[in-house]
Parts: structure tokens; sequence; C-alpha cells
């Protein structure tokens, strides 16, 4: 009975590894396939049967060229969403979760602006940026990229500050601290991690955007990597070498990111996705 219990225990942990073996390999094979992509010559680019391997390997197709400016333009405007998104998430959390303004209707509102496909206010905005002369700028990227990041930073810091108990904001009325006090000594060193898993996800949603960059700008002045990326495929062909190599210095940054602030990144889905 005893060895019954133990070989089945044995049994369903296996299957659960080769569960996660599983999608761990379909999640996985599009980054691994990028990344062999990278190293294979163009002769080995469209083959049949297909290459799991280069049998070549080559470093040519990193030499990728301009995508400095466009690294630059990622940068200073992801990071620009992710600091700016974060602060406005805060205090709009706190305006709600301690002196319920606006209720969970403003609440649930912030979240619905999610919902809005990009697809739907492209042309309008792209008619008023031409109108204050917004194109093509880092302001007017990072200004409509605030939207979404706000609402969703917004839903993820009310589940933070409600498991902050508001003893301690009476405790610190009681000795003596005004609320701009207690905002800034109690309820903002709690909410470090809150705010690290909004910054984080912010930077990863604005780095991977592309259709209202492609809208709302025109060349490397303003324009993003996942821009940059579409100049590989063209009427003709898709040069898939360069594609991935291109593909690869893209997806470093958030996946170091990623990494560090791992922990931040489950708690903060933890509380925004699953407690609401």
């Amino acid at each position: 009975m005893i060895m019954n219990k133990r070989t089945t225990k044995k049994l369903l942990r296996s299957i659960r590894y080769a569960a996660v073996g599983l999608i761990l390999s379909v999640f996985l094979f599009p980054a691994y396939w990028i990344t062999i992509t990278a190293f294979k010559p163009m002769s080995e680019w469209n083959t049949w049967p297909p290459h799991f391997w280069p049998y070549h390997p080559t470093v040519i197709n990193f030499a990728v060229k301009g995508v400095l400016p466009f690294l630059r333009n990622s940068l200073v405007v992801s990071t620009s969403v992710a600091l700016i998104s974060a602060a406005i998430s805060l205090m709009a959390a706190y305006a709600i979760s301690r002196y319920k303004i606006g209720g969970t209707a403003l609440a649930g509102w912030f979240i619905s602006m999610r919902m809005l496909p990009p697809i739907t206010i492209a042309i309008p905005l792209y008619v008023i940026y031409a109108k204050v002369h917004l194109l093509n700028t880092w302001l007017g990227l990072i200004l409509v990229y605030l939207i979404p990041a706000v609402a969703f930073g917004i839903w993820v810091m009310i589940s933070f500050l409600n498991e902050i108990p508001k003893s301690l904001d009476e405790a610190a009325y009681v000795d003596g601290a005004t609320r701009l006090q207690t905002f800034r000594h109690v309820i903002f060193p709690l909410s470090i991690s809150g705010l690290a898993a909004v910054i984080v996800l912010s930077f990863i949603q604005t780095w991977s955007e592309f259709l209202l960059a492609t809208v709302l700008t025109n060349d490397s002045a303003a324009q993003t990597l996942p821009v940059y990326l579409g100049r590989f495929v063209t009427g003709y062909n898709i040069e898939w070498g360069p594609l991935s190599a291109a593909g690869l210095i893209t997806m470093l940054p958030p996946i170091i990111i990623g990494l560090i602030f791992q922990k931040y990144l489950i708690r903060g889905l933890t509380f925004g996705a699953v407690k609401g």
C-alpha cells in the first residue's frame, strides 16, 4: 500500500514536470527560433527541412545599421512613461483607496480605458497631434502611452494600498502628522513594492507598442524599436537574419528588467489581476 502511494506520488510528479516542460517548450520556442535565426547565414533562413541549429553560425546579422537612435527613443519614452505613470497612479489610487473619491465606479472606469483598442484613437490622435505639433516627438508618444499605463497602475496600486492598514494613518494623525506627511513618511515607503511592479509592467507595455508609434511618428527622431523592426519586412522579401538579430536586441532590456524585478512583477500581477 505504501509502495503504491509512493509510486502514485512519483507518477503525479513526473506528469507535472512533463506538463510544465511541454508548456515551457511551446511558449519559449519562438524565442529559441529567433535566437538561432539571428546566427544563421542567409542560405539557411528558408531551408526545408528547417535547421534547428545554425550549421554555419555567423554574427554578420548583428551588423544592423541605424539601430541606436531607435534604441534611445525606446529607452527615453518607456522610462518616462513608467516613472510618470507610477507617480500618478500612486496619488490617484491613494485618493480612491483612502478617501473613496469616485468610489468603485471611478476605479472601474480607469481599468475600462485599457479595453479601448488603440486603432479607434489612432486617426483622431493623428489629426489632433498634427494641429498641436506633437507628431514625431517624444512628448506625443509619452502622453498617449500614459493613458493605458496609468489606468493599469491605478488598478494595481489600489490593491496595494487597500492592504495597508488604515490604523497606520490614524496613528500618524494622532502623532501630529499632516495628510501630506502621512503620505510621505508612512504610505510611500510601504508602497515601494507596488510602485516597482507598476514601473516594470508599464515599461514592458510601452516598450512593445507598435501601432500608435507607427501612426504618430515618421522618422528616427522619435520612432521606437518595434517600428524599426518593421523595416526588415518589405513587399519583396523578409530579411530574417537581421530581423531576428534586431529582435534579440529589442528583447534584452525588458528581459533584464523582468529578471531583476521578477518578485515585484509576481506580486503586482497577483494583487492587481487576481484580487482586483
